[in-house]
């Protein structure tokens, strides 16, 4: 919440150089009267200080205190907790930030190819990705337990590897797999990777409760228990998850207007439903976690020769 001395003289530059910092629900300036009038506006508009993304998210959805959470199953992926303090772990690639509200901090881990995977199958194989997804769902046990191993680095990975030079890979093929098991080890290996992920947060001292779940995979519910059976905590799906970070950028400004109580103005909207980890599945998804924990840890060598090459 302040500049730092050491990172400015890196650049040449001091704290004079630098803008004034707010809080993100704080007032940063106006509006400049010749937009106002402009875009026909009444009267004076205030401009928060704002945020990113992920941190708007979290305060459309309600993830304002400690152990509050969110996994996002967008283009990328992303499992983000709000903490107490600063607790970061740099070796797992962890983000840890300001929160946009006042005496908060925030952990994030992230992947790079989460239903991106998905649409990445559904352009190899020629299905839409809601065929891949309901045949996913039609695979019985066996069948999942006999669908290949899915790596999802295909923009290389951030959290917990840290590694640009990671690639996907689908381990395992034989002539018996189709469409349906193709989409099943993606969507098994996406809720693999946030497990890793809350497994860095973990080793950075979080451990919670539940999430919300949002993003356009949250609109699967296969999907999201596959995520809480990985992870081992229920994940919930929220009314207008999908709108979280616009409603979190409004929410930041009426705080800024009007100085409002935070935990009355970002609360959570209505839980629509709560995907539970299956016990039943659990033992099968842990083998299976720990397998592709060792492909990774096999082939991190031969994916920086093959970047090489």
């Amino acid at each position: 919440r302040d500049w730092s001395e050491r990172m400015l003289a890196a650049t040449g530059l001091d704290v004079s150089h630098m803008p004034g910092l707010v809080e993100s629900s704080a007032v940063a300036g106006q509006l400049r009267e010749e937009l106002r009038r402009e875009w026909g506006i009444d009267g004076p508009v205030v401009v928060a200080g704002g945020a990113g993304d992920n941190a708007a998210s979290a305060v459309g959805i309600g993830v304002i205190q400690a152990g509050d959470a969110f996994l996002s199953l967008g283009s990328s992926g992303v499992l983000f907790a709000a903490t107490a303090r600063h607790a970061p772990n740099p070796q797992q690639g962890v983000h840890a930030f300001c929160h946009c509200l006042p005496g908060q901090w925030h952990q994030m881990s992230v992947i790079l190819s989460a239903a991106a995977s998905l649409h990445w199958l559904s352009g190899v194989v020629g299905r839409e990705v809601a065929e891949l997804v309901a045949g996913a769902e039609h695979l019985n046990a066996t069948q999942q337990t006999q669908a290949p191993i899915f790596l999802p680095y295909l923009n290389g990975e951030r959290t917990p590897h840290n590694d640009a030079n990671a690639k996907g890979v689908l381990f395992g093929m034989t002539p018996a797999h189709d469409a349906a098991h193709l989409a099943y080890a993606v969507m098994e290996g996406v809720a693999f990777a946030m497990a890793d992920g809350y497994a860095a947060l973990q080793a950075a001292g979080t451990v919670l409760q539940s999430a919300a779940l949002v993003g356009g995979g949250s609109r699967s519910a296969f999907w999201g228990e596959l995520c809480a059976t990985a992870l081992g905590i229920p994940l919930r799906r929220h009314a207008g998850a999908e709108v979280g970070a616009a409603l979190g950028a409004a929410r930041l400004g009426r705080l800024a207007h009007r100085g409002e109580d935070v935990a009355k103005v970002c609360v959570a909207p209505e839980i629509l439903e709560t995907y539970h980890p299956d016990s039943g599945r659990q033992e099968q998804l842990m083998r299976r976690l720990a397998q592709y924990r060792r492909l990774y840890a096999s082939l991190a060598e031969e994916f920086s020769r093959f970047s090489r090459t």
